[in-house]
């Protein structure tokens, strides 16, 4: 664990590995270690930098609406301060949204992209409001109540029937969360913009990962995606739903590392 003052905020992140850097933005509302599994692997193949965004785990929790593009612009300067010009930039869920805020803002710094259950469109205006009510109701009911509304819609139900260790874990790591970094991500997943545009003129490798029982994100929506990119490639992964990196990880590092290795061939 190292860190770092970024736009004027203290930010905490892991860097393991040596060659080809990959930066994994975790989703909402997580922290870096929702990337635990794929740390262990693939800091043997390259170097793996992961994050905690503004307002989650250990980094700086100011009591402000995180835009998606300030993220993009927090993960840039952190790259600055690593002397790093370029990377291949994976997000899962919000951090897909970002990683989509970095390809628009910042395209001369991502080598490739790797977008795992996301979509690149904003809110309807249901889906706005009860990011809102949420954000309100921490400043009178705390952060636990995420854990009963969020937990069955993240994780497929053979996950949560078989494996108590991840329930544990993520419900872990959701308790952790600050309750000001709850509300200044979901004011700022709330009001992000519809960024479907940049698919199109994304011209970099594109890895698009969905969970094949993914409630928060259909399948669909992952395929129209890959439609969108000149240069995307689709990975389903069975038995997984929102977050596949830890329901099935050995299957989702493997997915990583072919990409993580061909950009090492192309580098040689």
């Amino acid at each position: 664990m190292s860190q770092l003052e970024v736009n004027n905020i203290q930010m905490v992140y892991g860097d393991v590995g040596e060659g080809v850097p990959l930066v994994l933005i975790h989703g909402f509302p997580f922290d870096r270690h929702l990337w635990m599994d794929q740390v262990a692997v693939l800091g043997d193949h390259c170097r793996v930098i992961t994050p905690d965004l503004r307002g989650f785990g250990k980094s700086s929790s100011p009591e402000e609406t995180y835009t998606m593009s300030q993220y993009a612009a927090d993960i840039v300067a952190l790259l600055d301060l690593l002397s790093i010009e370029k990377a291949i930039i994976g997000g899962l869920s919000m951090g897909g949204y970002i990683a989509l805020a970095i390809a628009e803002c910042f395209p001369e710094r991502i080598s490739g992209l790797i977008l795992s259950n996301t979509h690149p469109a904003k809110d309807t205006f249901a889906q706005r409001q009860k990011r809102i009510n949420i954000a309100e109701k921490t400043n009178y009911d705390g952060t636990e109540f995420l854990i009963s509304d969020m937990l069955e819609k993240v994780i497929c139900r053979k996950t949560l029937e078989e494996k108590p260790d991840v329930v544990e874990y993520v419900q872990q790591m959701m308790r952790r969360q600050p309750a000001s970094g709850i509300r200044g991500a979901q004011r700022g997943m709330a009001d992000r913009k519809d960024r479907t545009h940049i698919l199109s003129e994304t011209h970099v490798p594109t890895l698009v990962i969905a969970g094949k029982d993914d409630m928060l994100i259909p399948l669909i929506e992952s395929e129209n995606m890959v439609n969108e990119l000149p240069h995307g490639h689709l990975e389903v992964i069975s038995d997984a739903g929102h977050l596949p990196n830890l329901e099935q990880p050995e299957i989702y590092n493997t997915i990583l590392r072919r990409m993580v290795e061909s950009f090492a061939v192309k580098q040689d």
